[in-house]
């Protein structure tokens, strides 16, 4: 092996090590309550080559929420695939989105808190900075062997919400499929839909303790809440009758 690749891998390595220690403090503590000398200290670096690696805490933490997004992306895309019908499709999305708030709860959270509006993400995304930062780094890693592309937050935020219209758009597909096969009600609105769906399967996670109390206490667990939410929706969508016009009428 030779010093360059030793070194590259090493470099990548000690990354990936700073990512990893930084999503464990994030997913504990919370974004605001870690800063980059904690990330040091956990993964047992020098602040000072800890910003070689990232920008600033915003970079990391967007980062790691964009880890998240893909996951939510990739299983939403995996479970609608053998679907055949539109109302099939939107079951599954449905149901993906489920399974992802209540197995990866610690990405959810933070993929909520990235929406929640603490961040100036239209600035993020409409920054100047964001092409000079691209044209740098083009030319650092053409001038330099041992560079290791630092993406800015602008560039992470970007993706995020890249991904973010890229799931809305695969549900309301689903809807214009179901509209034009028949299996979803004719005068359903796709954009609608679609937003309603996610903001169900979003806020069933943020359930307030009192309601989960009071489902549990009558034998309901918050799973099978989730679930019978989407049969009833599923329930009130799908076509039952024929479309009759008003001439018919």
């Amino acid at each position: 092996m030779s010093v360059v690749s030793r070194r590259q891998r090493e470099k990548e390595q000690r990354r990936k090590d700073i990512i990893e220690a930084a999503e464990k403090l994030f997913f504990k503590k919370g974004y605001d309550n870690v800063s980059m000398n904690d990330i040091a200290k956990e993964v047992e670096l020098s602040k000072a080559t800890l910003y070689l690696y990232f920008d600033n805490k915003e970079a990391l933490f967007f980062l790691i929420i964009l880890r998240g997004a893909r996951i939510l992306s990739n299983m939403i895309k995996e479970r609608m695939e053998s679907e055949e019908t539109g109302i099939g499709k939107l079951t599954a999305f449905r149901e993906a989105y489920a399974d992802f708030v209540n197995e990866y709860s610690d990405y959810f959270k933070i993929y909520s808190y990235f929406h929640s509006g603490r961040f100036d993400l239209e600035s993020l995304v409409n920054n100047a900075y964001l092409s000079e930062f691209l044209e740098r780094r083009q030319y650092s890693m053409a001038t330099s062997s041992f560079m290791i592309p630092t993406p800015s937050v602008n560039e992470y935020a970007i993706r995020i919400l890249d991904l973010g219209k890229e799931i809305f758009d695969i549900c309301c597909n689903a809807v214009k499929m179901g509209l034009v096969d028949g299996s979803i009600q004719y005068d359903v609105d796709p954009v609608e839909l679609t937003t309603l769906l996610i903001i169900l399967s979003e806020s069933m996670a943020n359930m307030r303790p009192d309601l989960v109390k009071e489902l549990e206490v009558n034998g309901i667990s918050q799973q099978e809440f989730t679930k019978d939410v989407g049969y009833l929706l599923g329930d009130m969508i799908r076509f039952k009758y024929p479309i009759i016009s008003r001439d018919e009428k």
